[in-house]
């Protein structure tokens, strides 16, 4: 129990200052890439290249790390963090930046997934929705408070301010996994353990609905993580609230802030009462809070459709991950856990085109009512599928 107990904490120590560094840099990182020359589109393919990356190596990690160490993973994911935080200071135009962007989603599919395999093996049966909860507050705390923090860093210093305090986080958290992480106990089991492939994964049809909703949730969801700062930040001229950006980064810690809070006693509910109607709930709540954000019409309002948008997350992220966690204790969890991030870079990929190309043609504004309706299909589409033996 001590074992455990003394791995989850530095996993949790650990995906806190490594999303924290990720959040620090979210409010500032498409005013960096507008400051380059990039166009809305392109900003959106600035979100997709990160996703990208995630795409391509996410899987190919996971079903890795079901065979070797995650810590040592895990740990040169975490390198690679601190290395692309400061190549973004040096980013010359666009074309660099997004490479640099592109190298960074190669670190988040090496660290992120990993460790929550690595916290899911750990826990006991029964109690998967407390303490994977645990961990997406661990998640959302750090994007939470990052946007605070790095829009105060660049109102008050410079917009290279931020990328240095990451790397600083990163390279904190490398420290700690590499001096108080233990190696995995349960390698020589899961090396012993025959891999399920990707297909086996998706043959159950729990996991395939989950895929599903991860994939149509992200991309109905990416107008908050590529264009909320924007849209509250631009001038009343060009279709926006005129909000300062320190401000705007403010609503975006509160509302991460408020969901991180909500995922454990979430969790718990997770391990109590039915999974699925809480994630379906979580889906319908989350898309009524996007609905909301182009009715704003200052701080106030949109930090209260960030907090609808957060009660959503809330309720159906604890859910879903036990769901997962359940479900792919015999398959390999870093192979199954992968996977589902391959449906959330999916998601992430398509929707900061998507809806860059919408806020080109029509503003910011409507984005929000689509992503909305995205999101309600995307919960439909879990509801029936996890339905069909």
């Amino acid at each position: 129990m001590a074992g455990f107990r003394r791995a989850l904490q530095v996993l949790l120590v650990c995906v806190f200052t490594a999303m924290l560094g990720l959040g620090i840099i979210s409010p500032i990182l498409p005013l960096y890439a507008s400051d380059l020359g990039a166009t809305l589109v392109q900003v959106g393919l600035l979100s997709s290249a990160w996703s990208m990356s995630r795409l391509i190596f996410a899987a190919p990690i996971g079903r890795f790390s079901d065979r070797s160490s995650k810590k040592k993973i895990i740990a040169a994911g975490l390198l690679v963090y601190a290395v692309v935080s400061l190549l973004y200071v040096l980013a010359w135009d666009f074309t660099s930046l997004v490479s640099i962007r592109f190298l960074h989603g190669l670190g988040s599919a090496m660290s992120m997934p990993i460790a929550f395999a690595y916290a899911a093996e750990l826990v006991p049966e029964g109690e998967e929705g407390r303490y994977m909860g645990s961990m997406n507050l661990a998640m959302f705390a750090g994007m939470g408070l990052g946007p605070l923090i790095g829009g105060t860093l660049t109102d008050f210093f410079s917009m290279s301010v931020p990328f240095y305090v990451m790397g600083a986080f990163t390279g904190l958290s490398l420290v700690l996994t590499m001096a108080f992480l233990p190696e995995d106990a349960q390698r020589q089991a899961r090396v012993d353990r025959p891999r399920s492939s990707y297909g086996e994964i998706l043959s159950n049809r729990l996991l395939r609905a989950a895929f599903v909703y991860r994939a149509v949730g992200a991309l109905g969801r990416g107008c908050i993580m590529s264009f909320l700062s924007m849209y509250m930040s631009n001038s009343p001229d060009t279709g926006g609230l005129g909000i300062p950006i320190s401000i705007a980064g403010m609503v975006l810690s509160f509302g991460q802030i408020s969901a991180a809070l909500l995922q454990q006693p979430f969790g718990v509910l997770a391990d109590r009462y039915n999974k699925i109607y809480l994630t379906l709930l979580g889906g319908l709540l989350g898309a009524f809070g996007l609905a909301l954000f182009p009715l704003a019409n200052d701080a106030w309002s949109v930090l209260a459709a960030r907090l609808v948008f957060s009660v959503g997350s809330a309720t159906g992220m604890p859910a879903l991950t036990a769901i997962v966690a359940i479900e792919g204790r015999d398959k390999g969890l870093g192979t199954t856990i992968s996977v589902l991030q391959i449906a959330m870079s999916l998601g992430m990929i398509a929707g900061p085109l998507l809806f860059g190309i919408l806020g080109d043609a029509f503003g910011l504004r409507p984005i929000f009512f689509i992503g909305g309706l995205i999101t309600i299909a995307g919960t439909v589409a879990f509801y029936v599928l996890q339905k069909l033996g």
